[in-house]
């Protein structure tokens, strides 16, 4: 069941945790948007181009955490919530066509389709909850998204080294103006005690996208190595690269059900806040991992650039860190072994820079084996002591 009392339609948080259809649907061309991704961060592999292709991801990626709320906080089954998650999906089909050359031909494109599906989603949502209390959470909603759409269409119709600086700036005011609850003149902020109703269907998506940017991760290694020549070497890397796929699986789904038990139940204003930074941080993670996997697998042999680097090695680090602040937030876990694995790759990176790609792969491979077996071991004593 979903309410529609006073406080405007919003999801019953006892209602069922599976996702709908139509959201299951959403999901689905985030496989081509995360590919898209992935592929362009291979493509540029420079300073400047991992600084524009991040700004395209976390713009993908705030697109989709919006509309996990949306779906989370209002009845999905609403026509006006189904017209969100339709216009979205316009607007995400036209953001990944817009991917490759963003940065060029395509940049308005990109702005356009961003800004133009936050703000129908806005819009529809200030017309339907103009009775409601929410209304004025859309209003604020919209304001911000003006603000910030002003920059991102001016940035589409400037040359490329303006257009970066334009959306950097952009996308600092969308990720602000949330974490402070949208501030806006005459409005304030959105009060607190909206995000104290969560249901377990909200830590259900999360799960969903993670998995599906794992599925990404493992599909790309597959397409590229089955379009390579063959060579051992590149036999290596696609090994590794699926290896690598599943102890990312490993370490999210320790503790994934406590998890989202506990995001919805004890630290509900918690995990709705925090949780599009935290997987923005995930989603980062395994879309690095991936563009990491296409260079090893195009030249896995050579010396390493340190730029590979920031894909190869940057990207476990990513998500594994990601993973942990879920951890810390919600269950106020912090496990030093991984903080000591992280530190001994990170610590390494002079000496890998020297190694051939494919056995910077197989040493990253080495040290997310290790997590998993030092969270192994470490679950076992606190099972054996409770």
């Amino acid at each position: 069941m979903t309410s529609t009392d006073r406080t405007g339609p919003r999801r019953n948080p006892d209602s069922s945790a599976r996702a709908t259809l139509l959201e299951l649907f959403f999901d689905v061309f985030y496989v081509a948007m995360f590919a898209q991704l992935s592929m362009q961060l291979a493509t540029k592999p420079t300073w400047g181009g991992l600084g524009q292709s991040l700004i395209l991801l976390l713009a993908a990626w705030w697109t989709w955490a919006g509309t996990a709320i949306d779906t989370e906080f209002y009845d999905p089954r609403l026509p006006v919530i189904r017209g969100v998650v339709v216009s979205t999906i316009f607007g995400v089909v036209l953001m990944a066509v817009a991917v490759p050359a963003a940065y060029g031909g395509r940049g308005l494109l990109f702005a356009s389709a961003y800004v133009g599906l936050h703000l129908a989603r806005g819009i529809m949502l200030v017309v339907a909850l103009r009775r409601h209390r929410a209304h004025a959470r859309a209003q604020r909603f919209v304001f911000w998204f003006v603000v910030s759409g002003v920059l991102w269409l001016v940035g589409g119709l400037s040359d490329p080294a303006w257009r970066t600086a334009l959306w950097a700036v952009a996308l600092v005011v969308d990720y602000v103006a949330s974490a402070l609850r949208y501030p806006t003149p005459g409005r304030g902020r959105v009060p607190l005690d909206q995000y104290a109703q969560l249901s377990v269907h909200f830590g259900e998506r999360y799960q969903q996208i993670a998995i599906l940017a794992l599925g990404e991760l493992a599909l790309m290694a597959t397409l590229q190595f089955a379009t390579a020549a063959y060579t051992p070497a590149r036999t290596v890397a696609f090994l590794a690269a699926i290896v690598t796929a599943l102890l990312f699986w490993q370490v999210y789904a320790l503790q994934s059900n406590t998890l989202v038990d506990r995001s919805a139940h004890q630290s509900p204003r918690q995990a709705v806040r925090l949780a599009p930074y935290v997987y923005a941080v995930v989603i980062t993670g395994i879309i690095a991992t991936s563009a990491g996997v296409d260079l090893v697998l195009h030249e896995p042999l050579g010396t390493t650039p340190a730029t590979w680097l920031i894909l190869i090695v940057g990207g476990p680090v990513l998500f594994v860190l990601g993973r942990m602040g879920s951890e810390y937030v919600l269950l106020g876990q912090l496990p030093p072994s991984r903080l000591a694995w992280l530190a001994l790759l990170i610590g390494a990176t002079p000496v890998l820079t020297t190694l051939a790609p494919v056995l910077v792969v197989l040493v990253t491979v080495g040290v997310l084996v290790g997590i998993t077996l030092t969270d192994t071991w470490r679950l076992r004593r606190a099972t054996v002591r409770a």
